[in-house]
């Protein structure tokens, strides 16, 4: 009795969370159309992320409860997008503030997890602050990181489509928020394709273009955690949709992708292997 008591609270969280979410971004709205696009482009991503959460947790065979956890924390990943967006007109951190720490300023401020247990909302309130980082914190306990990797999958999972739709159909709407005001201009940096070539991340302070940042996106599969994802990213062929607007004069870039796609196939296929 007391599990299913659990069950149903947490579900009511996730309700009354969903409306706040709702009533939080309609206070954005605008009648400037480019930043109601951008604003849009983060509720939708939010909530596909969502969905993307819930799916990988169910891969996991997750309890209720942690399924409650991790949907909670993919709400509020982005949470912090609405107000940077507002302020400084960028979704880029370098050029604004971080928006995993305003995020989690935004939680706490309004004070959305006080029906929550204190130990579960602090933990979801770090997630938000951490989620963006280049890499995992090094002090953190097992579950948070658990539940940290989970919003990382999701919340790339989504970009991945959000951009691929983008620099495929973008021919008469250029936005700069997606493309983070980066030049486009057909160079490549060295240190960013080095870093592809290694199979490593790609450093933001080394993006300098937005074939840069294209290729950033494609080193993101080193990032990947759980074999849903893999799966999920090799079905919707994101890596081949980027490579496919990247220019393709270099032999060494070439292969970094090509490092980059056989990493996937491998991945995805210990998945499939196992069903």
């Amino acid at each position: 009795m007391k599990t299913h008591e659990k069950q149903d609270s947490c579900t009511a969280n996730i309700v009354k969370l969903k409306a706040w979410f709702e009533d939080y971004v309609q206070g954005f709205s605008s009648d400037d159309p480019v930043v109601q696009e951008n604003m849009d482009l983060k509720k939708d991503h939010t909530i596909r992320v969502c969905k993307a959460i819930v799916d990988i947790g169910n891969s996991l065979r997750l309890s209720k409860e942690d399924l409650c956890i991790a949907e909670i924390s993919a709400l509020l990943h982005d949470i912090g997008r609405f107000e940077q967006y507002k302020r400084y007109r960028t979704f880029s951190d370098f050029k604004s503030e971080d928006h995993g720490i305003l995020g989690a300023k935004v939680i706490q401020d309004h004070g959305i997890l006080d029906g929550l247990e204190e130990k579960k909302a602090d933990m979801i309130v770090r997630i938000t602050r951490y989620h963006n980082r280049a890499s995992l914190p090094l002090h953190e306990d097992e579950r948070c990181i658990f539940f940290l990797k989970m919003v990382r999958d999701a919340d790339k999972i989504d970009i991945w489509r959000v951009v691929t739709d983008y620099y495929h159909n973008k021919a008469n709407r250029h936005n700069p928020a997606i493309e983070l005001d980066l030049p486009n201009t057909p160079a490549v940096s060295d240190l960013v394709c080095s870093a592809l070539m290694r199979g490593q991340l790609v450093q933001m302070t080394d993006v300098k273009t937005l074939n840069d940042f294209k290729l950033l996106q494609i080193g993101w599969i080193y990032d990947i955690n759980f074999p849903r994802t893999f799966e999920i990213i090799r079905e919707k062929r994101y890596l081949e949709k980027i490579w496919d607007v990247l220019p393709k004069a270099s032999d060494k870039l070439r292969k970094a992708y090509e490092r980059a796609e056989a990493y996937l196939n491998r991945l995805a296929h210990n998945r499939t292997s196992q069903i």
